[in-house]
């Protein structure tokens, strides 16, 4: 998958990703040696992309030894697969070398490689991490080999000693960790070496085909030529074309969207889903931009990823549904966001701020990004045509204070830093024994205080505790962690002397960290305790998951079989369910989930729990959570004959024991993500009989029964509109004077009359609209310039007569005028614009203005 299982890592962007834990030795490998094809993901060359060269999904081959061979073997077994398999051509491959890295060099001369075609390079080259003895960080490091490949034999050979970055494609690394890198760049040899290779499949399968780059390949032909059907134009493979250059960027971005969607990416502001975004969108602009490509095109090119790659990757087939419908949705949202955000930013180019400094802020550059979408390359390339800057230094930080607080309320994850301490130290992975006992026997195997090691804990410090064994569930899956006490044996009551009170459990590599506080004595690691959890929060939470399953299958019977589980919560008090939808659900089909839920609770299914090989699961119709990784054998989770999924979560024994459900909410969590918010047993119970309280509340008010209490408020707002209409009727007639007096009083400007009028308090953007219209139609020919306050703002609007149009007046220019002096923004036709300002103050000083800009257009 592209979704690694490190948290700190956005995408699985090598082949090593996967065996990180082995060369950290974290874990124990089942074999000491393997090899891959491994789907990837780089953004850090993003810009890149477009070259001859530069991929952003690729595929990469590679061969891993965890303390089995070492240098000697990967560098012969290179050499065999190049010359032997591949049957390259000697004088086109060239080799790469740390600088002091002797046996690397004695290794490539006795396989029959010229000295000529070995280069040294320094640790910023040939050193993986690169530069890590000078800068760091500390840890497994080494030396390592790059093989490159001539793309452009045609031309005269490249003198010896002479590196043309342009012509040699580097198709293979071989990474020999064989150091411990200490403090102040000590190396120290492992006691156990690794080796870690990686080959790009699209440049090696270029080399084999005498090609230039990737791009010439049939893995991307297909492509290429599907954007040349819709676009009409010619791709010709030239390196600088900037039409061939997005062809290339629209293919690659194109190809990385439909593999990170198959693997459950999906677009958003934060994260993956970031990344995802904005590769889709740079796929997006380059196509409109330059290829021409008007109308929406995702939808169009995708299903040629699609049919071209499904061999290899059925996933691609199996969520073909999912990818196009998001990239639809994501184009269709992306083409509007270009357009109201391109009007938004040149509000702010206009603003009296802007004009003045030269320079858009990094707050409002990160607000047209977080809360509207729009690009900040985008705002950077339009700035820049009207010779303006972005404080891009104040974007990232304006950005980063978004992400952060975006990220509130979300759990730490644990640093992974004890980790290896603990197995170093022989402690063995905590047992779970928690699906069958809410108590048990435990002995304190570990105490982490402030992320290290120590041996006690005293009354009243907080810290994690690691126990041999324990009934606690660990947060995963959505479901939150158990909490409870740690009591000394026979204790007499819970959480009594030197007892410690559980407050979250989360687990990491197989140890279950129990976070809490000692209340009472000290706690030493090798004490005794009676491990027991807060078995009536347990019940609750198993409510609540088991019903989420529930609802996760009312849903596809309702909504369709497109609706997949995007992410969850299961708390004690709650549940939350992220799904794929791209609409409200209405009222009606909320009533028919509910109803459907409730309906399998009072059937009272039994609910059964087994294990499973993972395809003999799939076979039986089970639900698997889309993106989620699963081993060979799986926990299986089914409800009756109604509900079957994989979950490794705590559950009720039979559906009744949920006792009742009742929808909260449904939202909307992200484009194309609906959530829904919902309680079940006494929390349902007490919010029905809330709502019961209140609707019979609302009958007393209106003097009629709970059954009539809807046709009550339906009259009562007829009853409304029809005097809202009377009162509209009157302010017309109130108005139909104002403007009579207002015509009247138009003055004389160089040629035009001229009317301008400030509102008293309360008049909004519509008011205005429709004074200046009224006004217009009576004085035939002019300009109207009116203003107005309310909420602590103030609005404008303008109407230019077509004739004085002709003679170059425009209210969009007028306006901004107005805005401008009011501290805000706004623009329109040349007939008729709006706009806003933040200080109501201004207001008479703002309509001056604007008559005063007014006159100058027309000549005054």
């Amino acid at each position: 998958s592209l979704v690694p299982d490190d948290p700190t890592l956005l995408f699985t962007s090598a082949g090593m990703v996967q065996f990180k834990p082995y060369f950290l030795g974290t874990q124990t490998p089942p074999r000491n040696s393997v090899a891959t094809a491994q789907k990837c993901l780089r953004t850090t060359d993003v810009e890149d992309v477009g070259d001859t060269s530069h991929c952003t999904f690729f595929e990469m081959l590679g061969n891993f030894s965890f303390g089995d061979y070492f240098k000697a073997e990967a560098i012969a077994w290179a050499w065999e697969f190049l010359f032997d398999v591949l049957k390259l051509d000697l004088e086109r491959i060239r080799v790469t070398i740390y600088k002091d890295d002797e046996e690397a060099f004695r290794l490539w001369r006795e396989m029959g490689m010229p000295e000529r075609k070995i280069f040294r390079f320094d640790e910023d080259s040939n050193y993986w991490p690169a530069s890590v003895i000078s800068q760091g960080p500390n840890g497994p490091c080494g030396p390592c080999s790059e093989i490159f490949f001539d793309t452009q034999a045609h031309l005269p050979p490249t003198p010896d000693g002479v590196w043309d970055v342009n012509r040699w494609l580097e198709i293979w690394n071989l990474v020999f960790t064989q150091f411990d890198r200490g403090d102040g760049g000590a190396l120290t040899p492992l006691p156990k070496k690794n080796i870690d290779t990686g080959m790009g499949l699209e440049r090696t399968a270029a080399a084999l085909a005498d090609l230039r780059g990737p791009f010439e390949t049939d893995l991307f032909a297909p492509l290429l030529r599907g954007l040349e059907r819709l676009s009409g134009l010619t791709y010709t493979s030239h390196d600088d074309d900037r039409k061939d250059i997005a062809f290339r960027r629209v293919a690659d971005h194109v190809r990385a969207a439909a593999f990170c969607l198959a693997d459950g990416v999906l677009p958003s502001n934060i994260g993956r889903g970031y990344v995802l975004r904005r590769i889709m969108r740079r796929a997006i602009l380059a196509g409109r931009n330059t290829l021409g490509l008007e109308k929406p095109f995702l939808t169009e090119i995708l299903p040629v990823v699609i049919e071209h790659r499904r061999g290899d990757y059925p996933e691609l087939e199996q969520q073909r549904d999912t990818i196009l419908r998001y990239a639809e949705q994501e184009e269709r949202q992306f083409r509007r966001t270009l357009a109201s955000g391109t009007a938004r930013l040149n509000a702010i180019l206009d603003s009296g701020a802007v004009r003045q400094s030269g320079i858009v802020s990094g707050a409002d550059a990160a607000d047209l990004f977080t809360t509207h979408g729009f690009p900040v390359e985008m705002t950077t390339e339009l700035a820049a045509e009207r010779g303006i800057a972005v404080d891009m230094a104040g974007y990232e930080q304006a950005y980063a204070a978004h992400v952060a607080a975006s990220s509130v309320g979300e759990r730490e994850v644990f640093v992974e830093s004890v980790v290896p301490e603990l197995r170093a130290r022989g402690i063995r992975p905590t047992l779970f024994v928690g699906y069958s006992e809410h108590r048990t026997s435990a002995e304190v195997a570990a105490i982490v205080k402030d992320g290290r090691l120590v041996e006690s804990a005293d009354e009243g410090e907080t810290v994690q505790v690691v126990l041999d064994q324990t009934p606690f569930y660990a947060e995963a899956g959505g479901q939150v962690g158990d909490t409870g006490w740690l009591s000394p044996p026979g204790s007499p009551s819970i959480g009594g002397g030197g007892g410690f009170t559980v407050s979250d459990t989360q687990k990491d590599s197989g140890y279950w960290f129990h976070s809490g506080t000692v209340t009472g004595g000290a706690l030493r690691v090798g004490d005794p305790v009676d491990a027991v959890i807060d078995a009536g929060r347990r019940a609750n939470i198993q409510r609540n998951h088991t019903v989420t399953h529930l609802l996760h299958k009312a849903l596809q019977d309702v909504l369709g079989p497109h609706v997949q589980q995007r992410g969850s919560l299961v708390a004690p008090d709650r549940l939350r369910f992220d799904f794929s939808h791209d609409r409200a659900m209405t009222g009606d089909q909320i009533r028919q989930v509910e109803g459907q839920v409730n309906e399998k609770i009072l059937d009272d299914l039994p609910v059964s729990v087994f294990e499973k090989p993972i395809d003999e699961a799939r076979n039986m119709g089970a639900m698997m959570l889309f993106g989620e990784k699963y081993g060979d054998v799986v926990r299986v989770v089914q409800i009756g004959d109604y509900s079957l999924e994989f979950c490794g979560g705590t559950h009720l024994r039979h559906a009744s024991q949920a006792g009742l459900f009742k929808i909260v909410s449904e939202s909307s969590s992200q484009a194309g993500v609906r959530r829904i918010e919902a309680v079940t047993g006494k929390s349902a119970l007490v919010r029905t009989l809330d709502q019961e309280r209140i609707l019979q509340e609302i009958a007393g008010t209106l003097k009629t029964s709970p059954v009539n209490a809807l046709a009550s408020v339906e009259k009562l707002q007829g009853e409304l509109k029809a005097r809202e209409r009377e009162l509209a009727a009157l302010q017309r007639a109130a108005a139909g004077g104002q403007v009579e007096r207002l015509a009247a009083e138009a003055r004389q400007a160089d040629g035009f009359r001229l009317v301008r009028h400030a509102l008293g308090e309360g008049a909004d953007a519509d008011a205005l609209r429709t004074l200046a219209d009224e006004l217009l139609n009576r004085l035939g020919s002019g300009v109207v310039i009116l203003g107005g306050t309310g909420g602590g703002k103030v609005s404008f609007a303008v109407k230019v007569s077509k004739d004085l149009v002709g003679r170059g007046l425009k209210a969009g220019d007028i306006v901004k005028e107005a805005a401008r002096v009011a501290g805000g923004g706004g623009g329109g036709r040349p007939d008729f614009a709006q706009a806003g300002g933040r200080d109501p103050a201004k207001l008479a000083e703002a309509l001056e203005a604007a008559e005063q800009r007014a006159i100058e257009m027309g000549g005054g």
